[in-house]
């Protein structure tokens, strides 16, 4: 089958057939449209015996979970997990009805996702599960061990959103770092930024965005490079490039990868997401918010997963990145101050979502959860954040470095304006940092 025919939706069936891990269960459409709908998830058996099965729940809504993390599964398995993972309704092979139509709007709520969750495992004949979720994945987990307790052996919680309100703690994380400057690792960087942005060299709003990913691959050190760069007159080359990834629509809906269309309703409509996108410096929420443009707004969430955490009673571990500026550290604090049972495990130099950029890490943590013994791993953070980045990640932060480096020893990307005089109409030095712009 060719790549083009794979990508096709009329090729769907051809990829179920080549497949042996894909299992459907059907589903109602919604609470009030019984009508069923194929749902697809992935059961990879242990190649040896495994006590608990894991029931992972890649982030989303818009993450499509068979292709892209097949290699994933298939490590998992390989280390004697028995694993599940279950297509977020409305992506994958999960966003047809029977008819070969997508989904409705009204198909796409969070209780209708967390009850999919508890179908599968009805229909996996698994009576309880260690529920690994990332980000929205986590949200649902939280969910389902609030609403099918009886079905949830314990939790890892991996980069966690928790309410519709997450996304105000990041945004002012961000600003707190790279706009006003309070801390001593950013603040000559928050210093350079406003000055870019007050000269029109960059702009303001929608650095958020470009910052933030940067931040994300390359940490600290990355983004003071960039700024640098910037500064001097470089730096447009890898800027532009970020950006205009960050705004392909091909991230729009790449089929069985990332497809936010239909997810939008959930994404909006149920979690708020991109509404406190307030057009302010370092805005990284507006790409949110035009992911999410013509879907009906923020209705309120359908759980108060503040409230429901507390009576969750079963063993949580959550991992947390020190450099997550998507769900920061704070949020995740928060969480484990609520939840009874619940360990924090820090994991160092590392952003958002440790299954995608530690998977070793988050397969300790689902095998150690299922033996009951998660929280020992709190006291080996440094170990295991020594363990190896996963191939996408390395590629990906080498990537950002030898951009940076590039445009540090080409001088022919520099874009430099000379500036004759001054608003007082003094003469100025052509080759001062200050006669310099950086076209953008």
């Amino acid at each position: 089958m060719s790549a083009q025919r794979i990508l096709d939706r009329a090729g769907q069936d051809e990829l179920l057939q080549i497949r042996n891990d894909l299992v459907t269960v059907y589903r109602p459409i919604s609470a009030e449209d019984p009508r069923l709908f194929p749902l697809r998830y992935s059961r990879m058996p242990a190649r040896r015996g495994a006590p608990v099965p894991v029931l992972i729940i890649p982030d989303g809504p818009a993450m499509a979970s068979v292709l892209p993390y097949d290699p994933l599964r298939r490590t998992f398995s390989a280390a004697g997990l028995d694993v599940l993972m279950v297509e977020h309704r409305g992506v994958g092979l999960s966003r047809l009805d029977a008819q070969g139509h997508d989904l409705p709007a009204s198909a796409m709520r969070v209780r209708e996702a967390i009850d999919d969750l508890a179908a599968v495992l009805e229909h996996g004949k698994v009576e309880q599960a260690v529920v690994l979720g990332v980000g929205y994945g986590a949200y649902l987990a939280l969910g389902l061990a609030a609403l099918h307790p009886e079905r949830v052996h314990s939790l890892v919680l991996d980069s966690p959103l928790t309410s519709a309100d997450d996304e105000v703690v990041a945004q002012a994380e961000l600003r707190r770092l790279y706009w006003h400057g309070e801390d001593l690792r950013t603040d000559t960087i928050a210093a350079a930024l406003r000055r870019l942005v007050a000269s029109g060299d960059i702009d303001g709003p929608h650095a958020g965005s470009v910052i933030l990913a940067v931040h994300e691959y390359g940490g600290i050190g990355a983004v003071r490079d960039l700024v640098d760069l910037l500064v001097t007159g470089r730096g447009s080359l890898t800027w532009r490039s970020v950006r205009q990834v960050l705004a392909q629509d091909w991230l729009q809906s790449a089929p069985y990868v990332c497809e936010h269309d239909l997810v939008a309703h959930i994404s909006r409509t149920s979690l708020g997401q991109g509404r406190h996108a307030d057009g302010g410096p370092l805005d990284a929420l507006q790409v949110s918010a035009q992911r999410t443009r013509g879907v009906p707004e923020f209705a309120g969430e359908e759980l108060d997963l503040r409230a429901l955490s507390a009576q969750i009673g079963v063993p949580a571990l959550v991992l947390s990145g020190d450099l997550d500026l998507i769900t920061p550290r704070a949020v995740a604090e928060d969480l484990v101050a609520r939840m009874p049972r619940a360990r924090l495990l820090p994991v160092r130099e590392t952003g958002h979502s440790i299954l995608d950029s530690h998977a070793a890490i988050a397969q300790i943590a689902a095998r150690w959860s299922g033996a009951g013994a998660g929280h020992l791993l709190v006291e080996r953070a440094d170990e295991l954040a020594a363990l190896p980045r996963t191939p996408a990640n390395r590629a990906l932060t080498s990537g950002l470095h030898l951009a940076l480096a590039a445009e540090q020893i080409s001088p022919w990307r520099m874009r430099i304006q000379t500036v004759r005089h001054d608003r007082e109409g003094a003469s100025v030095d052509p080759h001062s940092r200050r006669a310099r712009t950086v076209k953008m």
